[in-house]
């Protein structure tokens, strides 16, 4: 008598028992009746499952051999996870000036050029202030005159001679050339504009002849020794974003650079339900104000932890994470389901909370193929695999 039936024409037979059972509800049943039929499908298959396996045992009972299926897997090591989130934020600094003149003017001369270093208080343009000008001469040669009178006049009242009234009216009038020779000199200043920091000329608006007015500016200043980059987080990391915490700031086509973050603010704008963070950016000289930039904030930080390739992690009919998991069983290995629970994953990676520990055999390659307690052997080179070591 020969035996025929084998592994495949029995998953075929089972495989339009399960097509039959699935067929498509009619509209009317409620969600009793879909569980009910789920439930039955799930204890189906643990029933083919087993079935399966017996008519295995039976074939190699019959025949003499055992042909296992071969699988790889990988050996668990303790190591760091992180976990980072991105958020979009934007370069900028607060010396970016741009300079108006205090009163309205012919440009005299243009003392700086576009690109061009300045300290602070340097001379960019020069107004005409050549009436201003004459109007101080007059004034200080009224000036000396008047400050001679007084000297004068002082030394005589000091020496009781004179009455007191031509000293007063002497140093009234000496002191209110002062107060109008004072004026004019800062009106004078008026035309005088100068860098407010150190910086860079980024910009100079007006021609030699041309009418400067305290609407227009003039010229622009910027330096960018204190840059930092500015970014809106979601509230639902607030919890989770600190003062001092590391990140990856991300130019693209420029740089990557790491930082920390300066200032977390305390506030929920109402409109996007974000908050901003400030991060500084020091000693960045590819950079320039109103950049683009990506921020990769790394929220979590575990040191000797287990994880896995996220696609390696399977779901059943009941929504249960699992793994598969060598136990060695002679010159083979004995494969036994393993439920996990997943952490956040990042890159690919997942952190596992629970279920798993240092050593463990993971299968990889081959996971779909096996079921719980079946004997399989590894590939030539997979014992030599060890799982997230880099």
């Amino acid at each position: 008598m020969n035996f025929k039936l084998t592994t495949k024409t029995f998953l075929a037979a089972s495989a339009v028992l399960i097509l039959s059972a699935c067929s498509a509800p009619e509209g009317n049943q409620d969600v009793a009746k879909l569980q009910a039929k789920k439930d039955s499908l799930v204890q189906l298959s643990g029933n083919i499952n087993a079935e399966i396996k017996a008519l295995e045992n039976q074939l190699i009972e019959l025949t003499g051999n055992e042909e296992m299926v071969a699988v790889s897997a990988i050996t668990l090591q303790p190591r760091t996870f992180k976990h980072y989130f991105t958020v979009q934020g934007n370069i900028e600094t607060d010396k970016n000036a741009l300079v108006f003149p205090e009163t309205q003017g012919v440009v005299k001369t243009v003392h700086v050029s576009e690109g061009q270093r300045v300290s602070k208080g340097q001379l960019l343009v020069s107004l005409d202030t050549e009436l201003i000008q004459r109007n101080i001469n007059e004034v200080e040669t009224s000036y000396s005159l008047a400050k001679d009178i007084f000297e004068r006049q002082e030394r005589l009242w000091e020496q009781k001679i004179g009455s007191e009234v031509q000293y007063l009216e002497a140093k009234n009038r000496k002191e209110s050339l002062e107060a109008t020779l004072a004026t004019l000199n800062r009106q004078a200043g008026m035309g005088m504009v100068t860098a407010p920091f150190a910086g860079i000329v980024d910009e100079v608006v007006p021609k030699v002849g041309e009418m400067a007015s305290p609407m227009a500016h003039v010229a622009r200043v910027v330096s960018l020794n204190e840059m930092y980059l500015k970014a809106a987080v979601s509230e639902n990391y607030a919890g989770r974003v600190q003062e001092g915490m590391m990140v990856n700031v991300i130019i693209p086509g420029v740089d990557t650079l790491k930082s920390t973050i300066d200032r977390v603010g305390q506030f929920i704008n109402p409109e996007n339900r974000t908050f901003e963070i400030t991060v500084a950016l020091n000693d960045a000289k590819s950079l320039k104000p109103n950049m683009y930039a990506a921020l990769e904030i790394n929220d979590i930080l575990r040191d000797s932890v287990i994880t896995l390739p996220s696609s390696m992690i399977q779901e059943d009919f009941e929504g249960r994470n699992y793994v598969y998991v060598l136990s060695p069983d002679g010159a083979a290995f004995e494969v036994k389901k393993t439920f996990v629970s997943p952490g956040p994953s990042y890159q690919s990676a997942t952190l596992i909370e629970s279920g798993l520990k240092a050593g463990d055999m993971v299968v990889d390659k081959g996971s779909r193929k096996v079921v719980n307690g079946e004997k399989v052997v590894l590939e030539a080179a997979s014992s030599a695999i060890s799982a997230m070591t880099k």
